[in-house]
């Protein structure tokens, strides 16, 4: 049945066609069947009549030659399927009982009918085989690309997989997905999708699918009528979350997320590979919408060759804003802290978030230009306020291993004198891969009364690295960790564990990304000391706002 489902409209019909060809073959084998014994009862009764005409006692050799003159015969077939197509008949005569066969001949149009209807099911069998050579053609193709990976141990990027160019009002298009959930260590990722993509959508010219090491499916479509790309990303994104239920049962469609880009000729391939994974960014950051798709036009094109330089010339400019996030403590049921979050006043897309430009900037000296600038602006709103309001400001990880940087921070947060209403927030993968580094600049900071949270929390804490951590005042979990969570026993025992593991370190267990009051309820039985999301509160413009 899945695999039924997640077949285009012209496999679809190949298969229905197939099938009534096989009933219709099926039915007239019935047919002849049918009609053979009729025949057999109605001739049967003619030569009872013919017999009770002789004086008895009948010679057997007068019986055997009435019965071939009626299409009988005293002996039955030994011929294969011969022998159980027609019934056979019964004739009571005088004291004696006599079995009648249909004879060779009638037995060989029986025959004959039977092996005419199996003829033209092989070739309704043979017809679609045929049809479906180019899909078996294309697979084979994916096959030998998955095997040339295997062999050779490199693989083509995503951006290679972007076809750079399609003619006339035809369209390609190139899109990302990301979900939440693990694939179970039997599955070859490559070679699941691979296949399963080359089955559904063979109609196109060029169907290709990369597994990539960061956990993302790229996909490349190409030659789409312009009409049909909005259809297109939609059973795109139905096929990939067919193939995830299949062994995730209790997957839902908003745990995957798609962003997609459609081009014509000409496109930049990096553009484009920017813009999927600028729209996959929003469709992970928005609720409800799992599928962001955005053309790669003019406009576009020209602002995104310059994205970087243009961004920060935005934040030099003053062009930007900071929203902030509320996190609500549930034992006070007050708000203990707020998340500044960056939007940037583009002069052509309008205001944009950081994680559409944050993967665009790749020189570091742009990196710490951008965290000053969050720094400084978080440091002026939080001089307007009473002391006690917390502020927690993300930080770029190539800036926490910046001298330059780092003694700026500590410079700046001493001048303001507001340093303990400041939380510095730090992924937790980050911190285990450099924590000897890292715990040497926590020391740096202890003095001032700056403190840490360690934020996108998955799984089980190092409690012997974090014990030696003494200015960590917060531990925050992960968003796919806390979305629909109510319908995993799974992420809730994880949940447990972190919770168990953090009351030991005595640091309080935040959740991330709260929308709805059964996730809000979950969290709250499991021992979870706070929250922020969409359920609370959205990001708001005004810091006093989201402290009141």
């Amino acid at each position: 049945m899945l695999h039924f489902a997640l077949l285009d409209d012209t496999h679809k019909r190949g298969y229905l066609l197939l099938l009534v060809w096989c009933v219709m073959a099926l039915l007239g084998n019935l047919s002849v069947i049918h009609l053979t014994n009729s025949w057999v009862t109605e001739e049967s009764k003619r030569l009872s009549a013919q017999l009770s005409n002789y004086v008895e006692p009948i010679h057997n050799l007068d019986v055997h030659k009435e019965a071939q003159r009626f299409g009988f015969s005293l002996e039955s077939s030994n011929h294969f399927p011969l022998s159980w197509l027609s019934k056979q008949h019964k004739l009571e005569l005088a004291e004696q009982q006599i079995t009648l066969y249909p004879n060779a001949l009638v037995l060989k149009g029986v025959y004959s009918g039977v092996w005419l209807n199996g003829a033209l099911l092989l070739l309704g069998l043979l017809a679609k085989v045929v049809s479906g050579g180019a899909r078996s053609k294309q697979r084979e193709r994916e096959c030998d690309k998955i095997q040339h990976t295997k062999r050779h141990g490199k693989a083509p990027s995503a951006q290679e997989l972007i076809l750079p160019v399609s003619t006339g009002q035809q369209v390609n298009m190139f899109a990302m997905f990301k979900w939440r959930c693990e694939l179970p260590k039997h599955i070859e990722p490559q070679s699941h999708f691979s296949v399963t993509l080359a089955k559904c959508f063979n109609k196109y010219r060029y169907c290709s699918a990369k597994y990539l090491s960061s956990g993302a499916l790229a996909v490349t479509l190409s030659s789409l009528n312009k009409e049909e790309v909005e259809q297109t990303i939609k059973r795109l994104h139905e096929v990939v979350y067919q193939a995830l239920l299949a062994f995730r049962g209790d997957l839902s469609r908003s745990a995957v997320k798609c962003g997609a880009c459609f081009y014509s000729e000409g496109a930049d391939q990096t553009q484009v590979y920017q813009i999927a994974r600028s729209s996959l960014s929003v469709a992970q950051n928005h609720v409800w919408q799992h599928i962001h798709m955005l053309p790669l036009n003019r406009t576009l094109a020209e602002s995104l060759l310059d994205a970087e330089s243009n961004v920060i010339d935005d934040i030099k400019a003053g062009r930007f804003v900071l929203f902030f996030q509320p996190l609500f403590e549930f034992k006070t049921q007050d708000v203990i802290q707020s998340e500044a979050l960056l939007r940037v006043r583009h002069k052509t897309l309008g205001l944009i978030t950081a994680g559409q430009f944050i993967h665009k900037i790749h020189r570091s000296e742009h990196l710490i230009e951008l965290d000053k600038a969050i720094v400084q602006q978080a440091l002026k709103v939080l001089s307007k306020e009473p002391k006690g309001f917390t502020v927690s400001v993300n930080l770029h990880v190539v800036n926490w291993s910046s001298s330059e940087f780092l003694n700026w921070l500590i410079a700046i947060l001493k001048e303001s004198g507001r340093a303990k209403d400041v939380t510095l927030e730090l992924m937790i993968c980050d911190y285990y891969q450099h924590r000897s580094y890292f715990e040497q600049f926590f020391d740096a900071l202890s003095p001032l009364g700056a403190s840490i949270v360690l934020d996108h929390v998955n799984g089980a804490l190092d409690i012997v690295s974090l014990q030696k951590v003494h200015n960590i005042v917060g531990i925050k979990l992960a968003f796919e960790l806390i979305h629909d969570i109510q319908s995993s026993a799974k992420r809730r025992a994880v949940v447990k564990q972190i919770v168990n593991q953090a009351k030991q370190l005595h640091v309080p267990v935040y959740a991330v990304g709260v929308e709805t009051q059964d996730e809000l309820n979950c969290i709250k039985r499991l021992g979870v000391d706070g929250a922020q999301g969409y359920y609370f509160s959205a990001p708001l413009l005004e810091l006093e706002n989201s402290l009141n």
